[in-house]
């Protein structure tokens, strides 16, 4: 950032007279720093590894701060002074934006190869984030002040910009995959900004995935199944990768509602089919999120309730979609994964995440009042595995249901 220029009688406090000349002086800051009883520490996303205590200098470092509502932060500040009589010490003061200032606190001045350096310390601002409520500050922004007669009179010094993220309530404890990742705290507090109600903030954090295009928050995208063959089965393999499979996606969006301080039990919902019966006698274990083509059906005469096979040799599944020897039925664009027109969609398992009786699927943005309601809306066939190297399916959706394990993220 480049020097502000001002004038002033630096001669004033050199115990010069009023009408002697003019002197410039300009004044920079050089690095800002958060701290305070309520905040929170952000993690990186790529390795999860905690951010350094600096929050802003002026090569570049930009990390956000992130608080509890109703705390009270605390700034500290270095400064760059040039003045061609500098006195020993100035008076620095700041005003941040909601009219949450920082006191004139007296600091000294030192000198450093032609120019001085002071710090403004650690002083709590002077009224706290307003309690209960969710806050999204980008920018917020802190105004600097300097006197160089004891206040008498106020010149402007530097602007400093930053990224605050506050939390309506403390958020809840770190788990194995549920981390305070920068994403998290920046899509969270982003979305339910101004929200003080559980049901706001599910309902506001729930709106970043109904338009299949969910942002970290250096404005990459998080994609479903960008490889059909991804391994990435947890958060952090989301956060780092930005491609993943279902269970990161019910973890985000669970962890944007935790990082609020919303506790709910029994929200993470494990889906698998279940047979009505014994088609051909073998059991569903499989089903196809829509869309897919059924053409011929290969064994209507052996397997007329499950008619529609598929073979393969090794495996039916390549990083760009499927290969199958033989297909009666074939994938082709249908419901949108996040950041992604066309995810894999042949699965025997799905995660999703429950909130208050409904069901939330963020990998499609989709949420439903069932688990009927999922199977009807979301599913194309069921299929069974009969023999090595072959599927069978059926698009009759009354053959089967799903079941649900239900745990707690």
């Amino acid at each position: 950032m480049k020097f502000m220029h001002r004038l002033f009688l630096c001669a004033l406090l050199a115990g010069q007279d009023l009408s002697a000349q003019d002197f410039s002086y300009a004044v920079r800051a050089t690095q800002v720093q958060f701290s305070g009883a309520g905040s929170i520490a952000l993690r990186e996303d790529s390795l999860g590894s905690l951010y350094g205590p600096v929050h802003w200098n002026n090569t570049g470092l930009r990390v956000p701060a992130a608080f509890v509502s109703g705390s009270r932060m605390a700034v500290s500040a270095a400064f760059v002074f040039r003045c061609s009589k500098a006195p020993d010490s100035i008076v620095l003061r700041g005003f941040g934006t909601d009219t949450i200032d920082f006191p004139a606190q007296t600091v000294a001045l030192f000198p450093a190869g032609g120019v001085y350096t002071c710090t403004y310390p650690a002083r709590a601002a002077s009224k706290a984030f307003r309690a209960g409520f969710v806050d999204y500050y980008a920018p917020f922004t802190i105004r600097w002040e300097l006197s160089l007669d004891k206040g008498a009179r106020w010149l402007a010094a530097d602007t400093t910009k930053h990224k605050v993220y506050v939390t309506r309530n403390s958020p809840m404890p770190e788990l194995t995959a549920f981390k305070y990742y920068h994403t998290v705290l920046e899509l969270s507090c982003k979305n339910a900004k101004g929200e003080s109600t559980d049901t706001g903030i599910i309902s506001k954090c729930w709106g970043e995935f109904t338009d299949q295009v969910v942002l970290n928050h250096k404005g990459d995208s998080l994609h479903y199944y960008k490889t059909f063959n991804t391994s990435n089965t947890s958060l952090p393999g989301l956060m780092r990768y930005r491609n993943a499979q279902c269970y990161t996606f019910a973890q985000l969006f669970a962890s944007l509602v935790k990082i609020q301080g919303v506790s709910r039990t029994n929200n993470y919902v494990y889906i698998t089919p279940q047979s009505k019966s014994s088609p051909c006698g073998g059991t569903i274990n499989r089903f196809l999120v829509r869309n897919w083509n059924f053409g011929v059906k290969s064994d209507a005469v052996s397997c007329p309730s499950f008619p529609y096979r598929n073979t393969y040799t090794g495996t039916y599944i390549t990083p760009s979609g499927y290969v199958f020897t033989s297909a009666d039925v074939s994938d082709r664009i249908g419901v949108s994964g996040q950041c992604n027109k066309n995810p894999s969609s042949f699965f025997n398992n799905h995660q999703i995440t429950k909130f208050d009786g409904v069901y939330y699927d963020a990998c499609y943005g989709m949420k439903f009042s069932s688990l009927a309601d999922i199977k009807t809306r979301a599913f194309d066939a069921w299929g069974v595995q009969l023999s090595p190297g072959s599927y069978n399916f059926t698009s009759d959706m009354s053959q089967g249901d799903l079941i649900e394990i239900i745990s707690t993220f």
